[in-house]
């Protein structure tokens, strides 16, 4: 299975992005919503895959990080709940969806397109207790985006935030963060 690809961008589309790796192949992925915003033709771009095999197609889809990658597989195991539903709803912020089903806020759930009463009320029954929202992992990966949206509108690029964030101490505010990335980057 494809799990990670790092690579050059050759094209991007409101859907698609053709990365170009090092051994001459090149892989046409479909973003979630974060990925896209980060491609840029003719730039390095390393992200997280899924890839779902049919009788007629092989798909990959990309993710910015492992959790978007996780939340993905989760919750395109709800019945009634495809691929391109769940890029739909990782378009939306991951923390606020993830309480919204531990809460069961079946209005928050319904503002992601294609999704009704119904449905959302399915994602809640089925999911609900099986996400990983402990307090200090919804904060820390919030401080995390928050630090990483701010890093990236100076200028530095993803793969070079992700690799110096990890070695960032657990639990970390987002300014905490910004600055242990610019005192080691």
């Amino acid at each position: 299975m494809i799990g990670y690809i790092q690579g050059i961008v050759k094209a991007v589309s409101s859907k698609q992005i053709l990365v170009l790796t090092t051994s001459g192949v090149g892989y046409s992925i479909f973003p979630a919503g974060s990925l896209l915003a980060e491609a840029k033709v003719g730039e390095a771009l390393e992200f997280y895959t899924h890839l779902i095999v049919r009788e007629q197609e092989l798909t990959l889809y990309g993710f910015a990080s492992e959790t978007e990658q996780a939340f993905f597989e989760k919750i395109i195991t709800v019945s009634g709940v495809g691929p391109k539903m769940g890029l739909q709803i990782l378009s939306q912020p991951l923390n606020e969806w993830l309480a919204a089903v531990e809460s069961g806020e079946v209005d928050y759930i319904t503002r992601t397109p294609g999704i009704g009463k119904k449905m959302a009320q399915k994602i809640i029954l089925e999911l609900k207790g099986k996400l990983d929202l402990s307090e200090g992992a919804a904060q820390a990966s919030s401080s995390q985006a928050e630090a990483i949206e701010a890093l990236k509108s100076l200028g530095y690029d993803q793969g070079t935030i992700s690799a110096v964030l990890a070695q960032a101490p657990e639990g970390a505010q987002t300014e905490a963060l910004v600055k242990f990335f610019l005192s080691h980057a």
